[in-house]
């Protein structure tokens, strides 16, 4: 079996190997030279030289792999790391720093993918929220200036395009809200007010809101608790806003004569709840990245049905704030669920 290859070995073979050398040449001197010294004096000096080349070498060469080492572990940012090392004595030092070099490379190539990822979703997103703002503006500018080369006489004129406007601008004032409310989330400023609710009853009212909209869209709003009740603690009306944005899109992206069905699991501490469809569905390829802003993984068909394309980044975020977490689930033509958790209530 092949010994590893360690700093004393080194040290010890090439010390060896220099004060063999270095005898042999004191040698050969002392018989071109001094070719009537006594053997024995001839034999004492030639074991001090071994000695002190092997010494010295050695003291020597240990010194300089320690500084070189030294400073491979401040290039890569552990520092102590090799004062660790020093103080355990590891005979293997060398395959320890062979180990933690790589592993710094491989942290930094990690790293330098995972910016090359977020430079790449920094572009998208300011091309989208630039898309998503220039869209209300424009068309609200449009309608206005409209509106200026036209005559004012004609007041049902007048008032329809400045209703669109409005729209437009109420759209845009949407997408900003949003945006802040994001922002609040991420950088901590949102502070949540938990209470124990009834789940069941928080989402029938969110059925109700949303009634008209499940009867256009010909789809079934169904609310599957065996026990009636499903009391958790959390912010209500954060968590009614994650029901609206889960169940509106259910509704939306669904299929006629679908269904949206709402159901609960117990996992001891929490429930589970899915906002499931048997609608369409999602490609595969699209579900990592359904949680980003301004994300759409059908974007003809978001922008027939509207809204600010923010609304699972938002519904993550409130989550997430909870200290729970959210997933989703997709296979085309089978349809589409949302599942997060959330902590039950002893009451």
């Amino acid at each position: 079996m092949r010994r590893p290859t360690s700093l004393t070995n080194i040290s010890l073979l090439t010390g060896l190997a220099v004060a063999i050398f270095s005898t042999a040449i004191f040698l050969l001197i002392c018989f071109l030279f001094f070719l009537e010294v006594r053997i024995e004096n001839l034999i004492a000096s030639s074991i001090i030289v071994f000695i002190i080349s092997f010494s010295a070498f050695r003291f020597v060469l240990n010194r300089f792999i320690n500084s070189k080492i030294r400073i491979i572990y401040k290039t890569i940012g552990k520092p102590l790391k090799f004062q660790q090392e020093t103080n355990r004595k590891n005979d293997n030092m060398l395959q320890a720093v062979e180990r933690d070099v790589a592993e710094w490379a491989i942290n930094k190539n990690k790293q330098i993918r995972e910016l090359k990822k977020m430079e790449q979703y920094r572009k998208e997103f300011v091309g989208n929220v630039s898309h998503e703002l220039k869209t209300p503006i424009f068309n609200a500018q449009g309608y206005i200036e409209t509106l200026m080369d036209s005559d004012l006489d004609d007041k049902d004129f007048a008032k329809s395009y400045l209703q669109k406007a409005s729209a437009n601008i109420d759209r845009l004032e949407a997408i900003v809200s949003d945006l802040l409310e994001i922002s609040k989330f991420e950088t901590g400023r949102i502070q949540l007010d938990k209470t124990a609710f009834d789940l069941v009853k928080l989402i029938k009212k969110v059925f109700f809101q949303y009634q008209h909209l499940a009867e256009e869209h010909k789809v079934k709003l169904q609310v599957m608790a065996e026990e009636g009740e499903i009391f958790v603690i959390a912010d209500e009306k954060r968590m009614m806003q994650v029901l609206e944005n889960l169940i509106s899109n259910s509704i939306k992206y669904g299929k006629e004569d679908g269904a949206t069905i709402v159901r609960f699991y117990d996992m001891d501490e929490q429930y589970l709840v899915e906002v499931s469809d048997n609608g369409p569905g999602i490609d595969e390829e699209h579900i990592p990245r359904l949680f980003e802003r301004f994300y759409r993984a059908d974007r003809s068909r978001a922008r027939k049905v509207g809204g600010t394309g923010l609304g699972l980044a938002i519904v993550k975020n409130i989550v997430e704030a909870h200290e729970q977490t959210i997933s989703v689930t997709s296979k085309l033509d089978e349809g589409t669920t949302f599942s997060f958790t959330l902590q039950k209530s002893q009451e």
